[in-house]
Protein backbone atom coordinates (compact mmCIF):
# COMPACT_ATOMS: atom_id res chain seq x y z
CA UNK A 1 0.00 0.00 0.00
CA UNK A 2 1.58 3.22 -0.78
CA UNK A 3 1.04 6.32 1.60
CA UNK A 4 1.55 9.46 0.64
CA UNK A 5 2.55 12.50 2.66
CA UNK A 6 1.18 15.78 1.89
CA UNK A 7 1.19 18.84 4.00
CA UNK A 8 -1.13 21.89 4.52
CA UNK A 9 0.19 24.95 6.03
CA UNK A 10 -3.07 26.46 7.27
CA UNK A 11 -2.44 30.00 8.08
CA UNK A 12 -5.18 32.05 10.64
CA UNK A 13 -5.12 35.87 12.27
CA UNK A 14 -3.61 34.62 15.44
CA UNK A 15 -1.91 31.59 14.65
CA UNK A 16 -0.70 29.24 11.76
CA UNK A 17 0.28 25.42 11.38
CA UNK A 18 1.90 23.05 8.95
CA UNK A 19 0.04 19.73 8.83
CA UNK A 20 0.90 16.48 7.80
CA UNK A 21 -1.45 14.50 6.15
CA UNK A 22 -1.25 10.47 5.35
CA UNK A 23 -3.21 9.08 2.52
CA UNK A 24 -3.57 5.56 2.07
CA UNK A 25 -6.30 5.87 -0.51
CA UNK A 26 -8.98 5.86 1.79
CA UNK A 27 -8.23 7.86 4.57
CA UNK A 28 -6.38 10.62 6.09
CA UNK A 29 -4.01 10.69 9.16
CA UNK A 30 -3.54 14.41 9.58
CA UNK A 31 -0.61 15.43 12.18
CA UNK A 32 -0.19 18.65 13.48
CA UNK A 33 4.12 19.35 12.46
CA UNK A 34 4.72 22.67 13.61
CA UNK A 35 2.62 25.60 15.07
CA UNK A 36 3.53 29.28 15.48
CA UNK A 37 2.34 32.48 15.94
CA UNK A 38 0.80 34.81 14.13
CA UNK A 39 0.57 38.88 14.79
CA UNK A 40 0.19 41.94 13.23
CA UNK A 41 3.01 44.73 13.78
CA UNK A 42 1.54 48.18 14.32
CA UNK A 43 4.14 50.46 12.85
CA UNK A 44 3.51 54.18 12.55
CA UNK A 45 -0.43 53.81 13.09
CA UNK A 46 -0.76 51.21 10.37
CA UNK A 47 -1.00 47.34 11.09
CA UNK A 48 0.88 44.93 8.99
CA UNK A 49 1.96 41.15 8.25
CA UNK A 50 4.84 40.12 8.71
CA UNK A 51 4.84 37.73 5.82
CA UNK A 52 8.89 37.28 5.48
CA UNK A 53 8.36 35.45 9.10
CA UNK A 54 5.71 33.47 8.28
CA UNK A 55 6.99 32.42 4.94
CA UNK A 56 9.98 31.34 7.57
CA UNK A 57 7.63 29.18 9.69
CA UNK A 58 6.27 27.54 6.70
CA UNK A 59 9.89 26.73 5.98
CA UNK A 60 10.35 25.25 9.41
CA UNK A 61 7.39 23.40 9.07
CA UNK A 62 8.90 21.93 5.81
CA UNK A 63 11.95 20.66 7.71
CA UNK A 64 10.65 19.31 10.39
CA UNK A 65 7.69 16.95 7.95
CA UNK A 66 11.36 16.07 6.12
CA UNK A 67 12.85 14.43 9.28
CA UNK A 68 11.54 10.84 8.22
CA UNK A 69 12.08 8.69 5.43
CA UNK A 70 8.88 8.92 3.92
CA UNK A 71 8.97 12.06 0.88
CA UNK A 72 6.95 14.59 0.65
CA UNK A 73 4.36 14.70 -2.23
CA UNK A 74 3.08 18.55 -2.04
CA UNK A 75 2.61 21.50 -0.40
CA UNK A 76 -0.80 23.87 -0.18
CA UNK A 77 -1.62 26.82 1.59
CA UNK A 78 -4.57 28.25 2.99
CA UNK A 79 -5.57 31.51 4.87
CA UNK A 80 -8.23 34.45 5.79
CA UNK A 81 -9.73 36.38 3.10
CA UNK A 82 -8.92 39.70 2.05
CA UNK A 83 -5.10 40.45 2.49
CA UNK A 84 -2.72 40.49 -0.08
CA UNK A 85 0.91 41.79 -1.27
CA UNK A 86 2.27 43.97 -3.95
CA UNK A 87 4.94 42.87 -6.15
CA UNK A 88 7.26 44.91 -8.27
CA UNK A 89 8.65 44.26 -11.28
CA UNK A 90 11.48 42.37 -10.06
CA UNK A 91 8.97 40.12 -8.10
CA UNK A 92 10.08 41.48 -4.91
CA UNK A 93 8.07 42.31 -2.32
CA UNK A 94 7.37 46.45 -1.98
CA UNK A 95 6.26 46.45 1.85
CA UNK A 96 4.45 44.45 4.14
CA UNK A 97 0.83 43.45 3.59
CA UNK A 98 -1.43 45.43 5.65
CA UNK A 99 -4.12 43.61 8.34
CA UNK A 100 -7.38 44.16 6.85
CA UNK A 101 -8.00 45.72 11.09
CA UNK A 102 -5.52 48.68 9.28
CA UNK A 103 -7.87 51.61 10.02
CA UNK A 104 -6.54 53.37 6.86
CA UNK A 105 -9.93 52.25 4.75
CA UNK A 106 -12.11 54.40 6.96
CA UNK A 107 -10.41 57.35 5.80
CA UNK A 108 -11.29 57.04 2.22
CA UNK A 109 -14.58 55.31 3.01
CA UNK A 110 -16.88 58.03 1.62
CA UNK A 111 -14.73 58.69 -1.28
CA UNK A 112 -15.05 54.64 -1.96
CA UNK A 113 -18.55 54.54 -1.88
CA UNK A 114 -19.03 57.96 -3.66
CA UNK A 115 -17.18 55.86 -6.90
CA UNK A 116 -18.81 52.43 -5.68
CA UNK A 117 -22.40 52.40 -4.02
CA UNK A 118 -22.52 49.24 -1.43
CA UNK A 119 -25.44 47.45 -2.89
CA UNK A 120 -24.00 48.27 -6.34
CA UNK A 121 -20.65 45.98 -5.47
CA UNK A 122 -23.16 43.51 -3.89
CA UNK A 123 -25.41 42.93 -7.00
CA UNK A 124 -21.99 42.80 -9.27
CA UNK A 125 -19.52 40.89 -7.29
CA UNK A 126 -21.34 38.89 -4.48
CA UNK A 127 -20.04 41.09 -1.62
CA UNK A 128 -21.15 42.52 1.09
CA UNK A 129 -19.95 46.00 1.41
CA UNK A 130 -17.28 46.18 4.42
CA UNK A 131 -13.69 48.31 4.77
CA UNK A 132 -12.19 44.79 5.32
CA UNK A 133 -12.99 44.27 1.73
CA UNK A 134 -9.24 44.15 -0.49
CA UNK A 135 -11.28 46.33 -3.09
CA UNK A 136 -11.69 49.00 0.05
CA UNK A 137 -7.85 48.36 0.83
CA UNK A 138 -6.52 48.57 -2.75
CA UNK A 139 -8.75 51.84 -3.32
CA UNK A 140 -7.12 53.42 0.44
CA UNK A 141 -3.67 52.19 -1.11
CA UNK A 142 -3.70 54.10 -3.92
CA UNK A 143 -5.31 57.34 -2.65
CA UNK A 144 -2.54 57.29 0.03
CA UNK A 145 0.72 55.88 -1.93
CA UNK A 146 -0.11 57.08 -5.89
CA UNK A 147 3.08 56.04 -7.05
CA UNK A 148 2.07 52.60 -6.69
CA UNK A 149 0.80 52.60 -10.22
CA UNK A 150 4.04 53.63 -11.77
CA UNK A 151 5.98 50.41 -9.58
CA UNK A 152 3.69 47.73 -8.95
CA UNK A 153 3.46 44.46 -11.13
CA UNK A 154 1.35 42.01 -9.61
CA UNK A 155 -1.35 42.10 -6.28
CA UNK A 156 -0.90 38.31 -4.67
CA UNK A 157 -3.28 37.24 -2.22
CA UNK A 158 -2.01 35.66 1.48
CA UNK A 159 -2.01 32.23 -0.07
CA UNK A 160 -1.20 33.10 -3.35
CA UNK A 161 2.03 35.14 -2.18
CA UNK A 162 3.20 32.01 -0.10
CA UNK A 163 2.63 29.91 -2.59
CA UNK A 164 4.89 32.20 -4.88
CA UNK A 165 7.92 32.10 -2.20
CA UNK A 166 7.64 28.64 -2.78
CA UNK A 167 7.44 28.05 -6.49
CA UNK A 168 8.19 31.05 -8.02
CA UNK A 169 4.55 30.73 -9.57
CA UNK A 170 2.39 34.11 -9.56
CA UNK A 171 -1.70 33.15 -9.76
CA UNK A 172 -4.77 34.19 -8.17
CA UNK A 173 -6.86 31.13 -6.19
CA UNK A 174 -10.23 31.59 -6.94
CA UNK A 175 -11.20 30.76 -3.79
CA UNK A 176 -9.30 33.78 -2.09
CA UNK A 177 -9.82 36.35 -5.00
CA UNK A 178 -13.78 35.61 -4.53
CA UNK A 179 -13.63 37.47 -0.96
CA UNK A 180 -11.61 40.56 -2.21
CA UNK A 181 -15.02 42.61 -3.95
CA UNK A 182 -13.36 42.35 -7.48
CA UNK A 183 -14.99 39.67 -9.19
CA UNK A 184 -18.06 39.58 -11.41
CA UNK A 185 -20.09 37.34 -9.87
CA UNK A 186 -22.23 36.20 -12.92
CA UNK A 187 -18.27 35.66 -15.24
CA UNK A 188 -16.59 34.40 -11.88
CA UNK A 189 -13.69 36.79 -13.85
CA UNK A 190 -12.59 40.13 -12.71
CA UNK A 191 -14.62 42.85 -12.78
CA UNK A 192 -13.63 45.37 -15.35
CA UNK A 193 -16.38 47.58 -14.63
CA UNK A 194 -15.43 47.91 -10.83
CA UNK A 195 -11.59 47.68 -11.53
CA UNK A 196 -12.02 50.81 -13.59
CA UNK A 197 -14.53 52.48 -11.35
CA UNK A 198 -11.65 52.20 -8.83
CA UNK A 199 -8.72 52.92 -10.98
CA UNK A 200 -7.43 49.54 -10.18
CA UNK A 201 -5.05 48.38 -12.89
CA UNK A 202 -6.61 45.16 -14.30
CA UNK A 203 -3.24 43.91 -15.52
CA UNK A 204 -2.38 43.90 -11.93
CA UNK A 205 -3.93 40.24 -11.39
CA UNK A 206 -2.80 36.83 -12.46
CA UNK A 207 -4.16 34.02 -14.17
CA UNK A 208 -7.32 32.89 -11.84
CA UNK A 209 -6.44 29.22 -10.78
CA UNK A 210 -9.04 26.79 -10.12
CA UNK A 211 -10.11 23.78 -8.42
CA UNK A 212 -6.49 22.41 -7.51
CA UNK A 213 -3.57 23.03 -10.00
CA UNK A 214 -0.13 21.74 -9.67
CA UNK A 215 1.86 24.60 -10.28
CA UNK A 216 5.53 23.40 -10.65
CA UNK A 217 7.74 21.90 -7.73
CA UNK A 218 9.68 23.67 -5.01
CA UNK A 219 11.93 26.27 -6.41
CA UNK A 220 15.46 24.44 -6.80
CA UNK A 221 17.12 27.62 -4.23
CA UNK A 222 14.64 26.30 -1.48
CA UNK A 223 15.13 22.65 -2.36
CA UNK A 224 18.59 23.25 -1.69
CA UNK A 225 18.38 25.61 1.20
CA UNK A 226 15.86 23.09 3.62
CA UNK A 227 17.86 19.99 1.78
CA UNK A 228 14.23 18.35 0.90
CA UNK A 229 12.69 16.77 -2.25
CA UNK A 230 11.49 18.69 -5.01
CA UNK A 231 7.81 18.00 -4.19
CA UNK A 232 4.94 19.59 -5.61
CA UNK A 233 3.17 23.10 -5.15
CA UNK A 234 -0.44 22.99 -5.07
CA UNK A 235 -2.75 26.32 -5.69
CA UNK A 236 -5.41 24.41 -3.50
CA UNK A 237 -8.40 25.94 -1.82
CA UNK A 238 -6.60 28.75 -0.55
CA UNK A 239 -9.42 30.48 1.71
CA UNK A 240 -9.07 28.78 5.31
CA UNK A 241 -13.70 28.41 4.77
CA UNK A 242 -13.35 27.01 1.52
CA UNK A 243 -11.03 24.79 2.64
CA UNK A 244 -13.13 23.80 5.80
CA UNK A 245 -16.62 23.40 3.81
CA UNK A 246 -14.94 21.02 1.07
CA UNK A 247 -14.11 19.02 4.66
CA UNK A 248 -17.89 19.05 5.19
CA UNK A 249 -18.66 15.54 5.18
CA UNK A 250 -22.34 15.20 4.06
CA UNK A 251 -24.42 12.89 5.90
CA UNK A 252 -28.06 14.15 4.65
CA UNK A 253 -28.47 15.50 1.21
CA UNK A 254 -26.33 18.58 0.75
CA UNK A 255 -28.98 21.11 -0.30
CA UNK A 256 -30.96 20.16 2.51
CA UNK A 257 -27.69 21.38 5.16
CA UNK A 258 -26.46 24.40 6.37
CA UNK A 259 -23.26 24.72 7.45
CA UNK A 260 -21.61 26.66 10.52
CA UNK A 261 -17.75 26.84 10.84
CA UNK A 262 -17.39 27.84 14.24
CA UNK A 263 -14.13 29.41 16.01
CA UNK A 264 -13.53 32.50 17.42
CA UNK A 265 -15.80 33.53 14.18
CA UNK A 266 -19.00 31.84 13.34
CA UNK A 267 -19.75 31.36 8.87
CA UNK A 268 -23.48 30.05 8.77
CA UNK A 269 -24.22 29.36 4.72
CA UNK A 270 -25.02 27.01 2.16
CA UNK A 271 -23.40 25.48 -0.68
CA UNK A 272 -24.34 26.91 -4.15
CA UNK A 273 -24.56 26.48 -7.39
CA UNK A 274 -25.46 29.95 -8.14
CA UNK A 275 -25.08 33.72 -6.41
CA UNK A 276 -27.69 34.70 -4.35
CA UNK A 277 -27.75 38.57 -5.04
CA UNK A 278 -31.57 39.44 -4.42
CA UNK A 279 -32.34 42.97 -2.70
CA UNK A 280 -33.56 40.88 0.08
CA UNK A 281 -30.11 38.59 0.37
CA UNK A 282 -28.12 42.40 0.72
CA UNK A 283 -30.33 43.35 3.51
CA UNK A 284 -29.86 40.08 5.15
CA UNK A 285 -26.46 40.81 4.88
CA UNK A 286 -25.67 37.22 3.41
CA UNK A 287 -22.45 37.11 1.20
CA UNK A 288 -21.43 34.98 -1.86
CA UNK A 289 -17.62 33.38 -1.73
CA UNK A 290 -15.93 31.02 -4.12
CA UNK A 291 -16.19 27.45 -3.60
CA UNK A 292 -13.16 25.24 -4.24
CA UNK A 293 -15.37 23.86 -7.67
CA UNK A 294 -15.93 27.22 -8.50
CA UNK A 295 -19.45 27.63 -7.10
CA UNK A 296 -20.87 29.43 -4.34
CA UNK A 297 -21.08 29.86 -0.31
CA UNK A 298 -23.49 31.94 0.43
CA UNK A 299 -23.27 32.61 4.38
CA UNK A 300 -22.77 35.09 6.98
CA UNK A 301 -19.71 36.19 9.04
CA UNK A 302 -21.06 36.14 12.88
CA UNK A 303 -19.79 36.08 16.15
CA UNK A 304 -18.68 32.80 17.58
CA UNK A 305 -17.06 32.16 20.77
CA UNK A 306 -15.10 35.60 20.63
CA UNK A 307 -17.60 36.10 23.48
CA UNK A 308 -16.83 33.23 25.49
CA UNK A 309 -12.99 33.76 24.89
CA UNK A 310 -12.92 37.19 25.83
CA UNK A 311 -14.63 36.47 29.06
CA UNK A 312 -12.50 33.83 30.09
CA UNK A 313 -9.08 36.39 29.44
CA UNK A 314 -10.99 39.41 31.29
CA UNK A 315 -11.62 37.13 34.50
CA UNK A 316 -8.51 35.60 34.20
CA UNK A 317 -6.39 38.83 34.03
CA UNK A 318 -8.70 39.63 37.21
CA UNK A 319 -6.95 36.74 39.21
CA UNK A 320 -10.17 34.99 38.73
CA UNK A 321 -8.78 30.79 39.01
CA UNK A 322 -10.49 27.15 38.08
CA UNK A 323 -11.87 28.43 34.43
CA UNK A 324 -11.85 25.22 32.74
CA UNK A 325 -14.26 24.86 30.18
CA UNK A 326 -15.82 21.88 31.98
CA UNK A 327 -16.45 24.59 35.11
CA UNK A 328 -18.01 27.23 33.04
CA UNK A 329 -20.17 24.99 30.78
CA UNK A 330 -21.19 23.15 34.83
CA UNK A 331 -22.36 26.37 36.13
CA UNK A 332 -23.95 27.58 33.01
CA UNK A 333 -25.82 24.23 33.34
CA UNK A 334 -27.09 25.04 36.50
CA UNK A 335 -28.96 27.85 35.06
CA UNK A 336 -32.54 26.95 33.59
CA UNK A 337 -34.17 29.58 33.75
CA UNK A 338 -32.88 32.11 31.68
CA UNK A 339 -34.62 34.80 29.87
CA UNK A 340 -31.99 36.89 29.08
CA UNK A 341 -30.17 37.01 25.62
CA UNK A 342 -28.27 39.85 23.79
CA UNK A 343 -26.91 40.37 20.11
CA UNK A 344 -23.85 38.69 19.47
CA UNK A 345 -22.89 40.59 16.46
CA UNK A 346 -23.65 44.15 18.20
CA UNK A 347 -20.86 46.47 17.43
CA UNK A 348 -20.27 46.72 21.07
CA UNK A 349 -18.86 43.48 21.12
CA UNK A 350 -16.76 43.41 18.64
CA UNK A 351 -13.89 45.06 20.60
CA UNK A 352 -11.34 43.05 22.99
CA UNK A 353 -11.58 44.27 26.54
CA UNK A 354 -14.42 44.37 29.33
CA UNK A 355 -16.69 42.02 27.59
CA UNK A 356 -18.68 41.58 31.48
CA UNK A 357 -19.50 45.04 31.44
CA UNK A 358 -20.85 45.29 27.86
CA UNK A 359 -23.04 42.39 27.98
CA UNK A 360 -24.66 43.67 31.27
CA UNK A 361 -25.00 47.17 29.59
CA UNK A 362 -26.45 45.82 26.73
CA UNK A 363 -28.71 43.70 28.62
CA UNK A 364 -29.55 47.05 30.70
CA UNK A 365 -30.27 48.87 27.77
CA UNK A 366 -32.94 46.70 26.37
CA UNK A 367 -34.79 46.43 29.72
CA UNK A 368 -33.62 42.82 30.58
CA UNK A 369 -32.18 40.96 33.78
CA UNK A 370 -28.32 41.93 33.89
CA UNK A 371 -26.47 38.61 34.48
CA UNK A 372 -24.64 38.50 37.29
CA UNK A 373 -22.48 35.08 37.88
CA UNK A 374 -20.48 33.39 35.59
CA UNK A 375 -23.11 30.60 35.17
CA UNK A 376 -25.46 33.23 33.90
CA UNK A 377 -23.53 35.07 31.61
CA UNK A 378 -22.35 32.01 29.66
CA UNK A 379 -25.58 30.88 29.73
CA UNK A 380 -26.96 34.26 28.22
CA UNK A 381 -24.03 34.06 25.51
CA UNK A 382 -25.07 30.27 24.23
CA UNK A 383 -28.04 30.74 24.02
CA UNK A 384 -27.56 33.66 22.41
CA UNK A 385 -25.13 32.46 20.14
CA UNK A 386 -27.51 29.65 18.95
CA UNK A 387 -30.51 31.86 17.92
CA UNK A 388 -28.36 33.77 16.23
CA UNK A 389 -27.10 31.05 14.03
CA UNK A 390 -31.15 29.90 14.10
CA UNK A 391 -31.72 33.41 12.49
CA UNK A 392 -29.02 33.41 9.57
CA UNK A 393 -30.33 30.11 8.87
CA UNK A 394 -33.99 30.90 8.42
CA UNK A 395 -32.73 34.18 6.55
CA UNK A 396 -31.03 31.58 4.03
CA UNK A 397 -33.95 29.61 4.20
CA UNK A 398 -35.92 32.48 2.94
CA UNK A 399 -33.48 33.47 0.32
CA UNK A 400 -33.33 29.80 -1.64
CA UNK A 401 -36.53 29.17 -1.03
CA UNK A 402 -35.31 25.73 0.47
CA UNK A 403 -35.63 23.85 3.60
CA UNK A 404 -32.94 23.79 5.76
CA UNK A 405 -33.39 20.22 8.06
CA UNK A 406 -30.19 19.71 9.61
CA UNK A 407 -26.92 21.26 10.36
CA UNK A 408 -23.22 20.01 10.05
CA UNK A 409 -20.57 21.98 12.25
CA UNK A 410 -17.20 21.70 11.90
CA UNK A 411 -13.94 23.27 12.83
CA UNK A 412 -12.56 24.10 16.60
CA UNK A 413 -15.64 25.40 17.92
CA UNK A 414 -17.21 21.94 18.18
CA UNK A 415 -15.09 21.17 20.95
CA UNK A 416 -17.32 22.59 23.04
CA UNK A 417 -20.25 20.58 23.73
CA UNK A 418 -22.81 23.21 25.36
CA UNK A 419 -22.66 25.14 22.38
CA UNK A 420 -23.07 22.44 19.94
CA UNK A 421 -26.26 21.17 22.22
CA UNK A 422 -28.06 24.63 22.37
CA UNK A 423 -26.92 25.18 18.45
CA UNK A 424 -29.06 21.88 18.26
CA UNK A 425 -31.86 22.74 20.82
CA UNK A 426 -32.57 26.39 19.54
CA UNK A 427 -32.56 25.23 16.09
CA UNK A 428 -34.27 22.23 16.70
CA UNK A 429 -32.69 20.51 14.13
CA UNK A 430 -30.04 17.80 14.14
CA UNK A 431 -26.70 18.48 14.25
CA UNK A 432 -23.32 16.24 12.88
CA UNK A 433 -20.20 17.50 14.65
CA UNK A 434 -17.11 17.22 12.47
CA UNK A 435 -14.36 17.24 11.51
CA UNK A 436 -12.25 19.40 14.15
CA UNK A 437 -9.32 20.38 11.99
CA UNK A 438 -11.71 21.09 9.41
CA UNK A 439 -9.53 23.68 7.33
CA UNK A 440 -6.31 21.37 7.23
CA UNK A 441 -8.63 18.35 6.39
CA UNK A 442 -10.16 20.60 3.04
CA UNK A 443 -6.39 21.34 2.12
CA UNK A 444 -5.11 18.09 1.79
CA UNK A 445 -8.45 16.94 0.06
CA UNK A 446 -7.87 20.12 -2.19
CA UNK A 447 -4.01 18.66 -2.73
CA UNK A 448 -6.02 14.67 -3.67
CA UNK A 449 -7.90 16.47 -6.35
CA UNK A 450 -5.02 17.87 -8.15
CA UNK A 451 -2.70 15.07 -7.69
CA UNK A 452 -5.50 13.27 -9.87
CA UNK A 453 -5.70 10.85 -6.78
CA UNK A 454 -9.57 11.49 -5.89
CA UNK A 455 -11.62 12.72 -8.86
CA UNK A 456 -14.94 14.65 -7.37
CA UNK A 457 -16.86 15.52 -4.04
CA UNK A 458 -18.15 12.32 -3.47
CA UNK A 459 -15.00 10.75 -3.16
CA UNK A 460 -13.96 13.39 -0.92
CA UNK A 461 -17.16 12.95 1.18
CA UNK A 462 -16.10 9.32 2.07
CA UNK A 463 -12.17 10.37 2.83
CA UNK A 464 -13.20 12.88 5.36
CA UNK A 465 -15.97 10.55 6.82
CA UNK A 466 -12.86 7.82 7.60
CA UNK A 467 -10.77 10.37 8.25
CA UNK A 468 -12.79 12.34 11.50
CA UNK A 469 -15.10 11.13 14.16
CA UNK A 470 -18.43 12.84 13.78
CA UNK A 471 -20.84 13.78 17.00
CA UNK A 472 -24.55 13.91 16.50
CA UNK A 473 -26.04 16.31 19.01
CA UNK A 474 -30.76 15.93 18.82
CA UNK A 475 -32.58 19.02 19.85
CA UNK A 476 -34.45 18.72 22.74
CA UNK A 477 -37.74 19.93 20.86
CA UNK A 478 -39.52 21.32 23.46
CA UNK A 479 -42.65 25.11 22.65
CA UNK A 480 -40.34 26.51 25.92
CA UNK A 481 -37.47 26.79 23.08
CA UNK A 482 -40.14 28.44 20.77
CA UNK A 483 -41.12 31.24 22.99
CA UNK A 484 -37.10 31.67 23.91
CA UNK A 485 -36.22 32.50 20.45
CA UNK A 486 -39.56 35.07 20.28
CA UNK A 487 -37.83 36.51 22.80
CA UNK A 488 -34.73 37.05 21.39
CA UNK A 489 -35.98 38.13 17.66
CA UNK A 490 -37.63 40.94 20.35
CA UNK A 491 -34.72 42.18 21.31
CA UNK A 492 -33.34 42.16 18.34
CA UNK A 493 -36.24 44.62 17.23
CA UNK A 494 -35.62 46.84 20.53
CA UNK A 495 -31.60 47.27 19.49
CA UNK A 496 -33.21 48.55 16.66
CA UNK A 497 -35.25 51.14 17.82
Amino acid sequence: MVVRKLLAVDLGASSGRVMQGLFDGAKVELTEIHRFSNHAVSVKGHLYWDSLNLFQEVKNGIVKAALDERPIESIAIDTWGVDYCYLDKNGDIIFNPHSHRDPRTKVYEEQFYSQVAGEELFRKTGIQPSLINSANQIHADLAERPYLLEIVDKVLFMPDLLTYLLSEKKVNEHTILSTSGLMDVDSRELSEEILEKLSIPYDWFSKISRKGEVLGTLSPELSEELNVNDFKVIAGAGHDTASAVLAIPYIKPINETAFISSGTWSLVGIESEEPIVSKKAFDYGLTNEGRFDGNYRVLKNTTGLWLYNELRNDWHLKGEEDLSHQTLAALADEITDNKTYIDPNHPSFSSPGDMESKIQKFCADTDQETPQTKGHIMKVVFESLAMSYRNTIEQLEDVTGQKINQIQMLGGGIQNEMLCQVTADFTNRELYAGPVEASSLGNIASQLIALNLLKNRDQIVEVIKKSSEIKIYKPDENLYNEEKYKDYKNILVKEDD
